[in-house]
């Protein structure tokens, strides 16, 4: 993966971006999970718990607290 960002107010879950999709942790990185499987190059999460990933030719994604 090429980029990691922990989720604000998740203390224990975190997102990990690269070209091969985006998986999800919930437990600290103990197990992961994908979530989507498009090629990202960086992410991060906003203070209200948006988190935000893009990657070539303009690709961008949210992923939102639910």
């Amino acid at each position: 993966r090429s980029g990691v960002a922990w989720l604000p107010h998740a203390r224990t879950s975190a997102l990990a971006v690269g070209p091969t999709g985006t998986d999800l942790t919930t437990d600290g990185g103990r197990t992961w999970r994908t979530v989507d499987t498009g090629s990202y190059d960086t992410v991060d999460c906003t203070p209200d718990g948006s988190c935000w990933a893009a990657g070539e030719q303009g690709r961008v994604a949210r992923l939102t607290r639910g």
